[in-house]
């Protein structure tokens, strides 16, 4: 099951950190892959990255790793 975020996204829906609510997000060519493996901590560079990585690889659940449907808190704090 997808998180609210994760279907927001999947739309083209980007959150807005200030107030949380989602607005239309750039359409931007993107060049994120599944390989290699990434960490939150060393080589995610944004947490628009972080949900693609979530939702697309096989490994992204080890980037939330308190379960909460958020990966890379350091990068997402408001998930």
């Amino acid at each position: 099951m997808m998180t609210a975020l994760a279907a927001a996204l999947a739309l083209g829906l980007a959150p807005d950190p200030a107030d949380g609510s989602f607005h239309t997000a750039p359409r931007l060519a993107q060049s994120w892959s599944c390989s290699p493996r990434k960490t939150c901590s060393k080589t995610v560079e944004s947490c628009e990255e972080a949900y693609w990585l979530l939702e697309n690889c096989s490994w992204g659940g080890k980037l939330d790793r308190d379960g909460d449907g958020v990966p890379c808190e350091n990068l997402c704090p408001d998930g």
